[in-house]
């Protein structure tokens, strides 16, 4: 599936069709567990709702790819969630959703987005109450470097990294996940945005050995964009068994 060039202008049903494909191939790779047949019902529900009230002034998130993150969530069902560089909180909403959100199929315990940016936090704040998500999710102004900071409230159950640092870029997701890896729970999901931007090729290129010299024992690129989703399981849960 790495090398998939993907089809532009898909219907709606189409693109839930293509995006059980890519559940089904991450499945027989390891990293998440079967999916049901009625998946899709409550992301299209939770979708109208982010649609009416959430505010993002940029994204490059396209609908396949949210679809994917929101599924990992729902199959994977994380008590904890960590998204590292939330900006408007766009990317937490989509794996916090099944927890945290509106009409949530079950109830996680905390789910937080980290932004160094002061007005992407407020904003991603706003976006959170106006769609009504319960009060464990939030954003939080902090730097996704201090992991131990936050440690009390894992260990972490799925944690998805999209920091983008001045200068440095995707350089700091090696050493941002060496930060977090001790604070992962057991069978822990680790997705990684952009893996296949070519803007990132250098920083990224060699990310599915990274991740798994830091524990992933398993690991596969989605080509949900040009950016591209690295969705890992580190050890110790089968993915059948689920949280």
């Amino acid at each position: 599936m790495n090398g998939a060039v993907l089809p532009t202008g898909l219907t709606v049903a189409q693109t839930d069709r293509l995006a059980d494909r890519m559940l089904e191939h991450c499945h027989r790779q390891g990293v998440l567990p079967a999916a049901p047949g009625d998946l899709w019902e409550g992301y299209h529900r939770l979708r109208s709702r982010l649609y009416a009230s959430f505010h993002v002034p940029d994204t490059h998130l396209t609908p396949l790819a949210a679809r994917l993150l929101h599924a990992v969530a729902a199959l994977h069902r994380p008590s904890r969630v960590a998204v590292l560089g939330c900006y408007a909180g766009n990317l937490l909403a989509w794996v916090a959703g099944p927890g945290f959100g509106p009409g949530a199929g079950y109830e996680g315990v905390t789910a937080i987005g980290l932004d160094v940016d002061p007005d992407a936090v407020a904003l991603a704040e706003q976006n959170l109450r106006r769609a009504g998500y319960r009060s464990g999710a939030r954003a939080v102004r902090a730097d996704a470097y201090d992991a131990s900071v936050l440690a009390a409230e894992g260990p972490w159950d799925l944690v998805l990294l999209d920091v983008d640092e001045p200068g440095a870029r995707k350089a700091g997701y090696h050493r941002v996940l060496e930060r977090w890896a001790p604070h992962l729970s057991p069978g822990a999901v680790v997705v990684a945005h952009d893996v296949k931007h070519p803007a990132f090729g250098r920083d990224l290129g060699r990310w599915a050995d990274d991740v798994r010299a830091l524990g992933a024992v398993a690991t596969t690129t989605l080509p949900v964009d040009e950016c591209g989703l690295e969705v890992s399981r580190f050890g110790d849960r089968s993915p059948a068994q689920p949280s």
